[in-house]
């Protein structure tokens, strides 16, 4: 099975020479989707007119998927999360794909050096900790 990378592209500001940054996320391969629950998405959003660890804002131009296999699903939206641990003071993200009829899907983890052995269970352990802003710092919340 060969490598499937999404690569994000951000909007920048007029002012800059280059306008746009990216980040590249590792496609998750799993027999059944990993569905992500949208009361995370509004948690999380909530938690971020209280907290100051948590920043949520609308930057993502375009996903631009780089890899030879065919995409299963068509998505309407784009959302990353990212985080940082403060145990090991190690980011992360998560890149999560709008199906029609099926909802929020986790599609990519970020680095893209990562291990890619996530399941359903590994994912929502981790959405709960940031729910929870447990050992965790600087949570994005990035929409398309």
């Amino acid at each position: 099975m060969s490598a499937i990378f999404y690569k994000v592209i951000f909007k920048g500001t007029n002012q800059e020479e280059t306008p746009q940054y990216s980040l590249t996320f590792k496609r998750i391969f799993s027999q059944k989707p990993i569905h992500i629950p949208s009361h995370y998405f509004s948690t999380l959003r909530n938690l971020s007119e209280k907290s100051g660890r948590i920043t949520n804002f609308q930057n993502i131009q375009e996903v631009i998927k780089i890899g030879e296999a065919v995409e299963p699903y068509s998505f309407n939206y784009y959302i990353i999360i990212i985080f940082k641990t403060l145990s090991d003071e190690k980011m992360e993200g998560f890149l999560i794909g709008n199906a029609k009829k099926l909802g929020d899907l986790l599609i990519g983890v970020w680095p893209f050096n990562q291990a890619t052995n996530y399941s359903s269970e590994i994912t929502l352990e981790k959405l709960d900790e940031l729910a929870k802003e447990k050992d965790l710092d600087k949570i994005g919340l990035i929409y398309s």
